[in-house]
């Protein structure tokens, strides 16, 4: 993970597509990708020292800036677990949300995204979903999905984003 001292942007990698999921209401919410690209503008983490005894717990706060099917920032919170493995930091998985303002389908507001992802050596691999009744002004009804594969220390990372809204059968 970043360096809380040197705000790095990992960087894309071709993201995966994201599976097509059928939600309730029967939209497919799927995106083959990639769909934008956001960059870190900060990272705020303690990193663990090397030889550092594994496991251990870290809490991060992130800042990003969103382009494409999301365009607009993002201030994120997650909670890692570092477990050992190869290289400083050693393998292990995170959990978050991150609040994003700004447009999706033309359309202005908020809403929160729920990360889910791990990370091995320099690889960040992550899976987001659009917190249900999160969104807010005219991004009401937003449901979306999506993910990211970084690299440590390269440019701005690619994601995938399918979404609807509740109010139209229209999908991305």
């Amino acid at each position: 993970m970043p360096n809380a001292s040197t705000p790095s942007t990992p960087g894309a990698t071709t993201a995966d597509a994201a599976t097509a999921d059928a939600s309730p209401a029967g939209d497919r919410l799927g995106s083959t990708g990639p769909d934008g690209t956001f960059s870190y503008t900060t990272w705020e983490e303690a990193q663990p020292e090397p030889g550092e005894e594994c496991p251990r717990v870290a809490h991060a706060y992130t800042t990003n800036t969103f382009t494409g099917a999301i365009d607009g920032t993002g201030e994120a919170h997650h909670v890692m677990f570092y477990g050992p493995g190869e290289g400083q930091w050693g393998a292990g998985h995170f959990h978050g949300y991150e609040k994003v303002t700004g447009t999706v389908g033309g359309r202005t507001g908020s809403f929160v995204l729920a990360h889910d992802g791990g990370f091995s050596g320099t690889t960040v691999r992550a899976d987001w979903s659009v917190v249900p009744g999160s969104a807010t002004g005219e991004l009401a009804g937003l449901r979306g999905r999506g993910n990211f594969v970084a690299e440590h220390g390269v440019g701005a990372v690619e994601y995938t984003f399918g979404y609807a809204f509740d109010d139209q059968q229209q999908q991305r």
